[in-house]
């Protein structure tokens, strides 16, 4: 770094006349704070000096976190669930707490490129739920329609030529590709480096980085630390932050706080960099806020809820139990379990576990406003393991709310992320048909007897539909169903508990 740079930010200092304490994160009082102290020491070493204005710079990560630490499920963290909190530009990751707090892997962060690009939620080291690419505009202003991050699954992946001391003139236009030919005259437009490595396919690949973000990935900056401010070069690992690139930049015309502008565009597997020469220097080069985009794609149809609702009426207490006949001549148990906070992050769910001739089904639950809600389930193994898990973008509502009356109607119109298959789009549907007399191994109940049904894109072009008819009451819980193939009645439960 020159000595020129070096007294420029010292006399940024004492002009500043700012005090560091790295100690904590002090937020505005509506502001989340940042709930790790892992966290919170990795966002103090870039962002203090950004946020205390002794630098001027773009953020790494934001001002402040988007919301609280939530858990989120990750099936090879201990526990099944890992601690995680969205700021602006990324998301911090806590996957296991009793590993090296010294290691600069110790707190990571996300492929969150990849997984918009390829709707493919990553929930274990190899276990994703399959989802359709992010519609969430890459860059500007929120209300932009192209290009979305969907719209990049055509040109990532592509390994491109050593295109070193050409200028980055390539322009994705909602017509089709096209070309920028006035980035030739900028200089930090122009190729200044080619990075290989080994692609997702296990092939080379190689892609090219122009001098405005090479410049940006290996700046050197002001940092604190625990004396105060001190120098940093480089001012971050662009490996760990960005990962590594993985298509060519490319220039796109956006809405920029309602002015329509040329903007450079290049998706890393962690970050997306944008470049706007007209933006102010220091501001030219910047983080895209995928850490934003990113949580509205995953928790925009799940948003956070808890049961507060009728439990007893609906039979979610812990520890009720049913046990049913079935028709395959194999009973089965229905037990509520407890409830889990990471199946979706932010919502506190109820789990019934549920065995049966291909093994045990763990299903989650909501009570609310609009009933009883099913958000998804799993399907393990005897060991334990996990054979497949669906999220249901938005939650199923399963029986409407009580007292249920003759005659009402309701459905969902959702998709179903599974692990094991492409997404579906399925509507469920629900009819309350009136009350019957049903008679069970448990005895002749008098009950509200509904008809459920589903429909899927999963087969063309008919679709794929699923009915059943079930007979439920208030208090005790579904007492019998049936498919055309499947039947069940109730031969034992416990006694519902206020």
């Amino acid at each position: 770094m020159s000595s020129l740079l070096r007294v420029a930010i010292v006399l940024t200092l004492l002009l500043a006349g700012t005090a560091v304490s790295p100690v904590g994160v002090r937020a505005a009082p509506d502001t989340p704070a940042i709930g790790e102290p892992a966290f919170a020491r990795l966002w103090e070493r870039t962002e203090r000096p950004v946020a205390t204005q002794a630098v001027t710079r773009s953020w790494l990560w934001g001002p402040a976190p988007l919301d609280a630490v939530v858990t989120e499920r990750y099936v090879d963290a201990p526990g099944g669930a890992r601690r995680v909190q969205y700021f602006d530009k990324g998301r911090m990751e806590l996957t296991d707490p009793q590993g090296d707090p010294t290691s600069p892997w110790y707190v990571t962060s996300g492929l969150l490129t990849r997984e918009l690009i390829s709707g493919r939620v990553q929930i274990g080291d190899g276990t994703f739920l399959n989802g359709h690419g992010a519609e969430v505009p890459v860059a500007g202003d929120p209300t932009n329609t192209f290009p979305t991050y969907r719209d990049l699954e055509a040109i990532v992946d592509q390994t491109q030529p050593d295109r070193t001391g050409e200028a980055a003139t390539m322009a994705l236009l909602p017509d089709g590709p096209g070309t920028y030919d006035e980035a030739a005259q900028d200089p930090k437009a122009r190729f200044t480096r080619y990075i290989t490595y080994t692609g997702p396919f296990g092939t080379p690949v190689g892609y090219n980085i122009p001098v405005a973000f090479w410049e940006f990935m290996t700046q050197p900056g002001l940092v604190a630390s625990e004396s105060g401010f001190a120098m940093a070069e480089p001012l971050f690992d662009w490996l760990f932050v960005l990962g590594y690139p993985i298509a060519d930049p490319f220039w796109t015309r956006v809405q920029v706080a309602g002015v329509e502008r040329w903007v450079l565009v290049q998706p890393f597997e962690r970050r997306v960099l944008t470049y706007t020469p007209d933006n102010p220097a220091g501001w030219q080069v910047e983080m895209g806020n995928i850490g934003q985009h990113y949580h509205r794609w995953r928790y925009e149809a799940t948003p956070p809820t808890t049961s507060t609702g009728d439990l007893v009426g609906y039979g979610m207490v812990q520890g009720r139990t049913w046990t049913y006949a079935t028709t395959m001549g194999i009973d089965t148990e229905w037990r509520i379990t407890g409830t889990s906070e990471s199946f979706t992050a932010g919502s506190t769910l109820i789990t019934r576990s549920e065995s049966g001739w291909t093994g045990r089904f763990v299903t989650y639950w909501s009570v609310g406003p609009d009933g009883l809600t099913l958000h998804g389930h799993d399907q393990v193994d005897e060991a334990g393991r996990l054979l497949e898990s669906a999220v249901y973008w938005p939650p199923v509502r399963y029986l409407p709310p009580l007292p249920l009356e003759t005659g009402v109607q309701w459905q969902t119109s959702t998709t179903v992320l599974s692990t094991s298959g492409p997404p579906r789009r399925t509507l469920v549907s629900g009819l309350v048909l009136g009350r019957d007399l049903v008679a069970t191994p448990a005895g002749l109940f008098p009950s509200w007897k509904i008809e459920l049904s589903s429909s899927t894109d999963r087969a063309a072009p008919q679709g794929f539909r699923l009915s059943a008819t079930l007979w439920f009451e208030p208090g005790i819980g579904i007492l019998r169903w049936h498919t055309r193939t499947y039947g069940a009645h109730l031969y034992s439960a416990t006694p519902v508990q206020e």
